[in-house]
């Protein structure tokens, strides 16, 4: 995948704002979690609900050495969802399920202590 430079909503980028005031972790951090919880997510997420018009993030920065497992995970999301493999699609993917992903963790996390009930038990 040649993405190399990732854009989020304007929305997820206030929310990744207050999120980062309520616990502290960098946007970068938040962004993984998030990508993470729209993973598992069920139903593909619409790319088209998730503009462009926020903040960039370099991919490297955004997934650290673990760039290469989430893109994986990925792929594996996109296949078992039957969409497309090509290089267009997953960067349509990625964009969407990171957006949805800080709209989830925005619901879900009022405070760093509710991080721990993300983790299934």
């Amino acid at each position: 995948m040649k993405l190399n430079r990732i854009y989020v909503s304007e929305d997820s980028r206030n929310k990744l704002r207050i999120l980062k005031g309520r616990t502290g972790l960098l946007p970068n951090v938040l962004c993984r979690l998030g990508l993470s919880l729209s993973l598992i997510e069920p139903g593909a997420p619409n790319p088209d609900d998730y503009p462009s018009d926020g903040s960039e993030f370099n991919r490297y920065t955004l997934m650290g050495e673990w760039d290469a497992l989430f893109i994986a995970l990925l792929r594996e999301r996109c296949a078992s969802d039957k969409l497309p493999l090509d290089n267009d699609s997953l960067t349509k993917q990625f964009r969407a399920h990171l957006n949805r992903g800080v709209v989830l963790l925005y619901r879900r996390v009022k405070g760093l202590t509710d991080l721990a009930a993300l983790m299934p038990k």
